[in-house]
């Protein structure tokens, strides 16, 4: 009894195998049956013929019990006698053998199965009545497939009896041959690659070219008679054939990955004339051909067959080769194997010669190792794993859930996605979208790529890359960015420099504090611009904050301008010399604002709001601004206090604030400054009416309080005086259409200046306008140099002297400040139709002769140190 712990339990099992190199051809037929991990190291198996001395026990009954060993798993072993004298009926019985043995079950392996070596068969078998009509004969060859795909064939085997040979058709063609058996056989020889090979084989010097026409061949024509050594050698390529598909590794679902050993057959009593020279030499001949007589490709060694054949002869003729070398004698047959065409490797075994030892050392041999077969299943897991995984992975980079790109420019936090891209229309317009603003949103966009796709056949193209917030939470915020959007479109579109124009969404984050992920979008720009040599800068950043700040310095460190547009923090073009702005800064918004109120509203006294958001640097920059410049006109300072936006930020609720805005009695000269966000005025207002009952004192509001005399809110409060501070808007003139930028804005959008209120338009496209002078002046000086190297410099040349003339007003930048100098500012009433009234100009606008009447640069104005 052979067990997994062990192989010999007693002396009596090494009969035949106690000869000097025993143990050595054990090991090297150990090695033979592990089948490789890889299919590029399946190498071809020899046939080991083992000669011994007349009389000497064989040896292939103690090799016999060994593939019973392996570890985890068996593999088929298949043991036939090859002593009958061959013939056509001897050969058929040993193939019969061998298969009916190897189709047997196996513990731990999958059967083997030998469709088409059971075809052949039933050709072999297959017979017509003398009396068939001519045209009848389709049809009973047809009932006779039917018949043989119905069945099993089952075959006589030597000591283990009767045995399945498994046909395996497929349930198709069982179904189709039962209800249809003539088209069933056509379906069956196109479509069933077993019958497909098996019709295609050369019988009789060629090929019928089908199984039908085959079958009837061997009926009509007598081949098995006729050419009975060809329908031998059409058995053991068949039997080959069947040994090669159970082991393919091509068919993921196929059992062939999980079969890790090679099946044995073991072949004893050969000698010249019988049945088992003849199986050994017809297995060489299929190993070495193929159908038409053909070298399989340049090399017998590209297709091998899974299956070891070992054979034992009684022979006084002594090989070359004893067994004890039989491992250098392997590797020598293999290397000349691709010119010898010899598939047998003879070794020399002689048990009559003194082997001690050698009994000992086989039963110390380990039971034979077959590698477990978990590739194939953990192959399978890890692509079910990452079929489950990719649709999430996808989402986290805001990519379709199919995408099998490994490169993204964007990443999800939260609900947006963050980073550049050239398609908003996919990743910037989600379902939050508010359905008034959706169409002109998605209308910019598309302006927006087609122009890029004009600017893609232009050679001397550069990329401007547009950061802002792309995913505000308000419809007010969105209809905001399409002002900005639109702007940026003009621009684009009337520029002599071919621009192409990506999108970076910064991220509006919790709280609406905007530009929450402005890091992240940032380390995207500056990967796409390592890739990209035509990125050449970065403008948008239309609000300050932290994150705004930021961004700057890091862009900055990589060498990338920046243009704001609607920022104005003070320490913002201090961060490095990377970053210039178009507006103001906080610190002359304030001066102005000081000036209009003492100059226009004899203000005497002033309380001052703002945020108490710490992140929100615009706003407390502006209101430490404020204080001094109303302090140094003379006005007093009677409150100076912050709202909160979060629970855990300093300051009061913003109605709460408002109420306390209140003078206490009446007291002329007194007004309001207030320096914080447009979000929170309505609140704010709401409270200072709710306390001073009919004498709401007047209010100076930022230039961040744009969007709320736009969205109408100020309807609410009619008997409020509303002053605030702009840094563009197309009321500044009596009829705006008379400006460039307005009119080519209202030919292309169908609007009319007093329904386009906002300036951000203005304003980023006067950002587009500098970006454009800077690569004009870079390519003036030398048409050959790249232009992100030289844009700093073509910026820094807009000085004063040679400033352009924008919408927004005249663009010269100081030498030190890298800010416009004496840069416009309006300071504007609002109107409870959404409309506004300029009051006062302080700077140079273009086409002075068209502004509103009334409209003149005051000259007392504050200017620029």
């Amino acid at each position: 009894m052979v067990t997994t712990g062990d192989w010999f339990v007693s002396e009596e099992q090494t009969s035949g195998l106690d000869f000097h190199g025993a143990v050595e051809l054990v090991t090297l037929l150990d090695r033979l049956s592990r089948r490789p991990r890889w299919p590029a190291r399946d190498v071809p198996l020899p046939i080991l013929l083992l000669h011994r001395p007349p009389g000497e026990a064989s040896p292939l009954e103690a090799l016999a019990t060994r593939p019973e060993t392996g570890r985890g798993k068996r593999i088929a072993c298949a043991r036939v006698s090859g002593a009958e004298p061959a013939s056509r009926e001897s050969e058929r019985h040993v193939l019969d053998d061998a298969v009916g043995q190897l189709a047997g079950k196996v513990r731990g392996a999958a059967r083997l199965r030998f469709p088409h070596y059971a075809l052949v068969g039933w050709l072999l078998e297959l017979t017509l009545p003398a009396d068939l009509d001519a045209e009848d004969e389709e049809r009973y060859i047809a009932r006779a497939f039917r018949a043989h795909v119905r069945g099993r064939l089952r075959m006589a085997t030597g000591p283990d009896g009767a045995q399945d040979l498994a046909q395996d058709f497929p349930w198709w063609i069982r179904l189709v041959i039962t209800l249809a058996p003539r088209l069933g056989l056509v379906l069956t020889a196109l479509l069933w690659r077993p019958a497909n090979w098996v019709g295609e084989q050369h019988v009789g010097g060629r090929s019928r070219r089908g199984l039908y026409r085959l079958a009837r061949a061997f009926v009509k024509e007598r081949l098995a008679e006729r050419h009975a050594n060809e329908v031998g050698d059409l058995l053991v390529r068949a039997f080959l054939e069947d040994l090669r598909r159970s082991h393919r590794r091509w068919s993921v679902w196929g059992t062939g990955r999980r079969r890790t050993g090679y099946p044995w057959l073991l072949v004893d009593d050969v000698a010249e004339g019988n049945t088992g020279r003849w199986l050994l030499d017809a297995i060489g001949r299929a190993r070495s051909t193929v159908q038409g007589g053909q070298s399989w490709r340049v090399n017998p060694l590209d297709r091998p067959d899974p299956l070891l054949v070992v054979a034992a002869t009684e022979s006084a003729e002594v090989p070359k080769t004893h067994a004890a070398n039989v491992a250098a004698g392997y590797r020598t047959w293999l290397s000349r194997l691709a010119r010898s065409d010899n598939w047998v490797l003879e070794l020399q075994t002689d048990p009559s010669a003194p082997a001690h030892g050698v009994v000992g050392k086989l039963s110390e041999l380990r039971p034979m190792w077959l590698r477990r077969a978990v590739a194939a299943p953990l192959v399978v897991a890890l692509l079910a794993v990452l079929v489950a995984a990719v649709p999430f992975a996808n989402h986290a980079r805001c990519e379709p859930w199919w995408s099998p790109s490994l490169r993204t420019p964007l990443e999800r936090v939260g609900d947006e996605c963050i980073g550049v891209s050239a398609d908003p229309l996919r990743h910037f317009v989600p379902p939050s979208v508010p359905e008034e603003v959706r169409p002109a949103l998605q209308d910019v966009y598309r302006r927006i790529m087609a122009e890029n796709d004009k600017a893609a056949t232009r050679p001397d193209a550069i990329t401007i890359v547009f950061l802002s917030v792309l995913t505000p939470s308000t419809a007010n915020s969105y209809a905001a960015l399409v002002e900005e959007l639109r702007g940026v479109w003009v621009a684009q579109r009337t520029s002599d420099v071919p621009i192409r124009m990506l999108l970076a969404n910064g991220g509006e984050g919790p709280g609406g504090r905007g530009l929450a992920s402005g890091d992240i979008a940032a380390d995207k720009i500056i990967e796409l611009a390592a890739r990209d040599r035509s990125v050449v800068a970065v403008t948008g950043l239309s609000i300050s904050t932290d994150t705004a700040k930021s961004v700057v310095k890091r862009l900055g460190s990589n060498a990338l301008p920046v243009i704001g547009s609607l920022t104005s923090a003070d320490d913002m073009a201090a961060i490095n010399e990377y970053y210039y702005q178009i507006g103001p800064n906080n610190l002359r918004e304030a001066a102005v604002a000081a000036f209009y109120a003492k100059r226009r509203l004899g203000v005497s006294n002033v309380a001052i709001f703002y945020s108490g958001d710490p992140t929100d640097r615009y706003s407390q920059n502006l209101a430490d601004d404020a204080k001094t410049a109303f302090a140094l006109l003379g006005i007093a300072i009677d409150q100076y206090k912050s709202y909160r936006v979060a629970n855990d930020d300093e300051g009061l609720a913003p109605a709460s604030l408002g109420q306390g805005a209140c003078p206490s009695g009446a007291k002329p000269g007194y007004a309001v400054f207030y320096a914080g966000r447009a979000q929170f005025l309505a609140e704010f207002l709401r409270g200072m009416n709710s306390k001073c009952q009919g004498s709401t004192p007047p209010v100076i509001a930022s230039d961040s309080s744009t969007r709320f005399i736009l969205e109408g809110t100020m309807a609410q409060f009619p008997n409020v005086q509303l002053d605030y501070v702009s840094f563009a808007s197309p009321a500044a003139w009596a009829d705006c259409a008379r400006v460039p930028f307005y009119k080519n804005y209202l030919d292309v959008f169908g609007q009319t200046c007093q329904q386009l209120g906002d300036g951000r338009s203005a304003a980023s496209y006067d950002a587009m306008q500098v970006l454009s002078e800077g690569i004009r002046q870079v390519r003036r000086t030398d048409p050959g140099a790249r232009v992100r190297e030289g844009l700093l410099a073509g910026i820094g040349s807009i000085r004063p002297d040679n400033a352009i003339q924008g919408a927004t007003g005249k663009i010269g930048f100081g030498a030190a400040t890298r800010l416009p100098v004496d840069k416009a500012v309006l300071v504007l009433r609002a109107n409870t139709d959404r409309t506004s009234t300029p009051v006062l100009l302080c700077g140079e606008l273009p086409f002075r002769a068209d502004l509103a009447a009334g409209l003149e640069p005051d000259g007392g104005c504050p200017r620029d140190p």
